[in-house]
């Protein structure tokens, strides 16, 4: 599954223009309220639905027949997970029998205690108004041209909101899912599509079959008013659906698919195992992507529009690659509980990270590392929770260890086992355990199994314990006896789940006469390493090329950064080099060489910390390196560049620039950036460029897009009636979210801005929910607590937002009985402009906490929910 892509988009982030989540929390981690696997009373083989919709009502109206059989002598009833609907009957082996609704359960007794191994086919029929699990997408007033549609969400826990099932992972039953809809509409479930027949009233019914054995949370369907696109693979149906006028996405999206489904099927050794993959691109769905079996479920928000494909380093590439990896890994091999999650999560991101690897080459994959790295460092929230752990409930903290650590304890498998026994392992765990479900254990018995080598002290580190080695690194050359001493402190707080890491480390020195490698491995809290070499060190690296999840404090001289940066092999190490020079203000060779290197480096994500490290410095001679760099041939590059321009405030220069940049540039996402720089600079007449800008056509509402995010950032009140008529009903979908979530930022104490947020709670649409409640959030204003905390009891949010809800309504809560009023903009005596004061700590840390909650919830799609990493001092990385 890919986190949800929220609200809202940072300024380094902006390029992900067709999406956004993330997403990608969210993206968020699936976790449910139970972290243990039931024990069970019978096992689950067949679940027959067939569904029928009240499109008014909103209402589905269902049978479902079980087919199951005991596990144990004694059941004198059957359980099925189940809210939401009302039961009109049910029927054991063809006859009445008595059943009780419970909060969320439904009881059926047996006319005796059942056998062992006792078959039965338990009928219920059913209908309800669910509010998880199945969505209906509907035209209204506001917009009467929105196709219909409906579909269905599973995980965590939602099923048993349309069909009372047995709603948990540690059990698996082929499915037939018979749905009756529309003559003109398309359907799309799990399987094989077995016929397709008329129905009265102009209905037609579709009937799907999954053969193979599923985790019930993987059930779905989606049903609607869309358009097609047929192809093959190996004589397998491969299909692409999207809404009505989204045709032109579906190329530019989804053009690898047929690639990737060959690369992954050579690649772990088990060629695609199911009867065909479709994937869907729904309006309002509460994640960036969802794997169902062979149906992933994506978000209409994610797809790529034609005209904006080129402006993308990697187009849609990460999320397409992540949910197919999941056919595997979550799919064919299940975790048995949301405990072990992550060997659906972590693969599928290493999967895709796999997959930039093997497509856009190692520096992509390398670079991803590296920003995942430098994210997962700044939640500093996750670094005392293991991957595995019964002990936490909060999905938002959860997501970035079970996604980007975990994916990375994947990479560093592969990097101890080597690729012939890594993929060999792989092989083995998905043939061993086939519709299976699996724990950590059967993953490390796998290895061991198939390659011989013992990995539990590798998962005990990694997998059960928690946080990451954070070292403290100081070189020193004898010239007399030719050496170079390397001092490794492991300084994380060893307390609780975090202990030492025992990790091997390539230590690269270079001299005048060439670089050589020297492997060593470090265990302890305190050790020296000394190397034999020819001459002085010209540069010394301390894991070459970043294949060990850590941060680094590394003191080297100004001139041994600028060399890392030149002459460096790898992307790790350059960018490394890029975010120390960047601490160095008053040093012209720095400067001179980060411009140098955002011009010519030749991998663009080293060019973007080059970028960026420029707008850190901050200096008349940065700002000149950054007028150059805005020659670079890549779009997204330029973005960088153009961004880092806003850090320059009250300059004429740069503010004719970006007027220019905005005017002139080829690249939609260019132009978008200059508006929002320019809203960075506060710079006279920008509200009114920006005016114009949502009025100015552009591909999937570009301009519109950051128009209004710039609003946000301006934020006083001459740009509120801009962004109260663009947040109102009426306009796009889209275009309000993002406009509600500028209002969470403008005029804050401006009372009528939270009571319209408030109003906007009620609507059906999830996308404007979740935009309003974190605008609740950032303004402040206590009046949104008691209507938060309704809508946290109403149920009706799924995909860790519930959690989220929670966390704002505290961080508000502790604001009012603090007694402190919301930042709010007061009026520059010099030019009349509106500035935000500085927040106080605990402030801080409030909107630190919801930027966090957004961010946690948002970009899978290319990993945008990362922060960029706030590296300070001259250090190679710091926490």
């Amino acid at each position: 599954m890919s986190p949800l892509r929220g609200y809202p988009r940072r300024p380094q982030v902006f390029r992900a223009l067709a999406f956004l989540v993330p997403v990608v929390l969210v993206a968020a981690a699936v976790r449910a309220d139970r972290p243990y696997a039931p024990s069970r009373d019978y096992d689950l083989q067949n679940v027959r639905v067939s569904l029928r919709f009240d499109l008014d009502q909103r209402k589905v109206i269902g049978e479902v027949t079980h087919t199951l059989s005991t596990l144990h002598d004694g059941v004198t009833h059957l359980d099925f997970d189940c809210a939401d609907l009302t039961v009109s009957s049910a029927r054991v082996n063809g006859k009445d029998a008595r059943f009780a609704t419970h909060p969320d359960k439904l009881e059926i007794d047996l006319t005796q205690p059942a056998k062992a191994g006792e078959k039965f086919d338990v009928e219920i029929k059913y209908e309800g108004k669910p509010t998880a699990g199945l969505y209906f997408v509907l035209p209204d007033k506001d917009d009467p041209g929105r196709a219909r549609e409906i579909w269905t969400q599973g995980e965590a826990e939602d099923t048993h909101h349309y069909i009372p099932i047995y709603d948990y992972p540690n059990d698996r039953a082929t499915t037939e899912m018979i749905l009756t809809v529309p003559g003109d509409w398309i359907t799309v479930s799990n399987g094989k599509l077995i016929s397709v027949q008329d129905a009265p009233n102009g209905l037609k019914t579709w009937t799907w079959r999954q053969s193979l054995p599923v985790s019930t949370y993987l059930i779905s369907f989606v049903a609607g008013e869309y358009k097609e696109k047929k192809d093959t693979w190996h004589n397998l149906p491969v299909t692409y659906n999207v809404p009505q006028g989204m045709e032109d996405t579906i190329e530019p999206t989804f053009r690898h698919t047929k690639d990737m489904l060959e690369f992954f099927s050579e690649r772990f050794g088990v060629a695609y195992p199911w009867d065909k993959y479709a994937q869907t691109a729904v309006d309002d769905f509460v994640a960036a992507g969802m794997e169902n079996v062979s149906a992933t479920t994506l978000a209409t928000r994610d797809m790529i529009h034609a005209e904006l494909a080129s402006e993308r380093p990697e187009a849609a590439d990460n999320l397409i690659s992540h949910e197919m990896t999941h056919q595997w890994f979550g799919d064919l091999v299940t975790c048995k509980d949301w405990t072990n999650t992550w060997l659906n999560e972590g693969f599928a991101t290493f999967g895709a990270t796999l997959w930039q690897e093997h497509y856009y080459g190692n520096d992509s994959a390398a670079f991803q590392y590296w920003r995942d790295q430098n994210g997962w460092f700044q939640s500093k929230e996750l670094f005392s929770v293991p991957i595995v752990t019964r002990e936490i409930n909060d999905s938002v903290q959860y997501v970035g260890n079970v996604y980007d650590k975990a994916g990375w304890v994947v990479h560093m498998l592969r990097e101890r086992l080597g690729d012939e026994a890594f993929f060999r392992a792989l092989r083995h765990y998905l043939e061993a355990n086939r519709l299976q479900n699996v724990v950590s254990a059967d993953l490390a018995k796998a290895v061991e199994e198939s390659t011989g080598t013992n990995v539990d002290q590798f998962f005990d580190e990694w997998i059960y314990g928690a946080g990451a080695p954070r070292f403290v690194v100081k070189s020193t050359y004898d010239a007399a006896e030719k050496k170079v001493s390397l001092s490794v402190k492991q300084t994380q707080k060893v307390e609780g789940h975090v202990g030492l890491f025992h990790v091997p480390i390539d230590v690269s020195i270079m001299t005048s006469t060439g670089e050589k490698n020297f492997p060593i491995e470090v265990s302890k809290a305190d050790e020296t390493f000394s190397f034999s070499v020819d001459g002085p060190p010209l540069m010394v690296l301390f894991d070459k090329g970043d294949k060990i999840l850590k941060s680094v404090d590394f003191q080297k001289s100004p001139e041994e950064w600028i060399r890392q940066l030149q002459t460096a092999s790898e992307v790790p190490d350059r960018a490394d080099a890029a975010v120390a020079l960047g601490a160095l203000r008053d040093n012209e060779a720095a400067t001179k060489a980060l411009g140098e290197a955002a011009l010519h480096d030749k991998f663009w994500g080293v060019r973007e910390e080059a970028l960026r490290a420029l707008g850190r410095v901050n200096s008349e001679p940065s700002r000149k390196e950054l007028f150059a760099a805005l020659s670079n041939d890549q779009p997204w590059v330029r973005v960088v560049a153009v961004e880092q321009l806003g850090r320059y405030h009250s300059n004429e220069d740069v503010a004719k620039r970006l007027q220019n940049i905005y005017k002139d540039d080829k690249a939609f996402s260019v132009r978008g950036a200059a508006l929002q720089a320019l809203a960075q600079d506060k710079a006279s007449g920008a509200t009114a460029l920006f005016e114009k800008a949502l009025t100015t056509p552009s591909p999937a509402d570009t301009l519109q897009r950051a128009a209004l995010r710039a609003m946000g950032a301006v934020g006083d009140d001459s740009v509120v009636p801009s962004l109260l008529e663009w947040s109102a009903p009426g306009k796009p979908s889209a275009l309000r979210s993002i406009a509600i979530n500028s209002l969470g930022r403008a005029d804050l104490k401006n009372h009528d801005i939270t009571t319209r947020l408030i109003s906007y709670l009620s609507e059906p649409s999830f996308d404007i929910r979740f935009a309003s409640i974190f605008a609740l959030g950032h303004r402040g204003d206590p009046a949104a607590i008691e209507p938060l905390e309704a809508l946290a009891k109403s149920g009706q949010l799924s995909i860790g937002v519930p959690h989220a809800v929670e966390d704002v309504i505290a961080q508000l809560k502790a604001q009012s009985a603090s007694g402190k009023e919301p930042p709010a903009g007061d009026k520059d005596k010099k030019n009349g402009e509106a500035v935000v004061a500085p927040s106080t700590g605990s402030d801080q840390a409030v909107l630190d906490r919801l930027d966090r909650l957004e961010h946690q919830l948002s970009d899978m799609n290319d990993r945008l929910r990362r922060i960029e990493a706030s590296m300070t001092g001259t250090g190679s990385k710091s926490d």
